[in-house]
């Protein structure tokens, strides 16, 4: 990255008054913010802030460059403002990448009709194996789905689309092998299907309408990195699976899967879309990412309160980022 990208990332933290602030700003890890400011302070040979475990503040010389900055961001942000009025249509290529099912039952119909709508945009949707890559060099997009614990540290921006709400399924022959369970204890050590990033963690969490969480092994010998292959798997009868309701609604009405524990669940699962940190969204990124936000919520929640409008062809486009924190599944 070069001094004036680096030199925004300053402002940000600067005017959030700490690397925290800037982070949940900017949706950008607090310690590549960290880092990026070590590199500026290196580059132009002096230090901007003072950091300490109870005091945050920009030095004499920070101050000083904060001020100039603000000027040369008011010209970035004015040349913006030029590019985005004189681009009416969105161009360009877009190339996604989704995993196989998100893909299949909750992204294609949108993908296409986003196509349609802007016929300037060259767009590429590609299924991939549903594990977490943070370097998506060849993407503008990923879709990933995580839970929201937390994230190793990754140069990428993340953005929620939508909270999926997860069940525990089984087939009718693994459900008349279990019985009747009245409490999650009641599934200790029975068969399950695992996700390979747990490996074979025999460990599963579920948790009640009221909150109360509980835990039980299950015996797991057989796991896959996508929601496809543990959806068969549990079609076929392999064990106990945790899949996403909206994949299993059309299977629990024709009773091919049924709920062992209606009562509880595994924990929610907040699909993301990611984009590279080191450079913007381009417009047909983010009518895309925005539209699909909407689009997720009205298929899943048949709700869409809190998104901003699609927007069509002639309108004037603004896009914002938020940040979070998550863990691959």
């Amino acid at each position: 990255m070069g001094t004036v990208d680096d030199l925004m990332l300053l402002i940000a933290v600067i005017e959030a008054g700490s690397f925290s602030g800037a982070s949940r700003n900017s949706g950008i890890p607090k310690s590549r913010l960290s880092r990026r400011i070590s590199e500026l302070e290196t580059r132009l040979g002096v230090q901007l802030l003072s950091r300490g475990s109870r005091r945050f503040s920009a030095t004499e010389a920070g101050l000083a460059i904060y001020e100039r900055g603000l000027k040369i961001k008011a010209e970035v942000d004015a040349i913006s403002a030029i590019a985005q009025d004189r681009m009416q249509r969105p161009t360009g290529a877009l190339r996604i990448a989704c995993p196989a099912l998100i893909s299949e039952r909750l992204v294609a119909a949108f993908a296409v009709s986003f196509s349609a709508a802007y016929p300037d945009v060259k767009l590429c949707l590609e299924t991939s194996n549903g594990t977490f890559d943070p370097k998506i060099d060849h993407y503008d997009l990923s879709i990933h789905p995580a839970q929201s614990e937390g994230l190793a540290d990754c140069d990428l921006v993340h953005q929620k689309l939508v909270t999926a709400d997860f069940c525990l399924v089984a087939s009718p022959e693994v459900a008349a092998m279990i019985g009747k369970a009245a409490g999650p204890k009641d599934l200790e050590g029975r068969p399950g299907i695992g996700w390979s990033a747990d490996g074979f963690t025999p460990r599963w969490q579920v948790q009640d309408a009221r909150g109360e969480t509980a835990t039980f092994n299950v015996s797991a010998r057989f796991s896959a990195s996508s929601l496809a292959v543990i959806h068969q798997a549990a079609l076929t009868g392999l064990g106990l699976a945790r899949l996403p309701r909206s994949i299993c609604e059309a299977d629990l009405a024709r009773g091919t899967l049924v709920l062992p524990l209606p009562a509880w669940s595994p924990p929610s699962i907040t699909i993301y879309a990611l984009y590279p940190s080191r450079r913007s969204l381009t417009l047909a990124g983010r009518l895309f990412v925005s539209g699909l936000a909407r689009h997720l919520q009205e298929t899943m929640h048949g709700s869409t309160a809190g998104l901003p409008p699609i927007e069509g062809p002639g309108q004037r486009h603004e896009g914002s980022d938020q940040g979070a924190s998550l863990r691959p599944m």
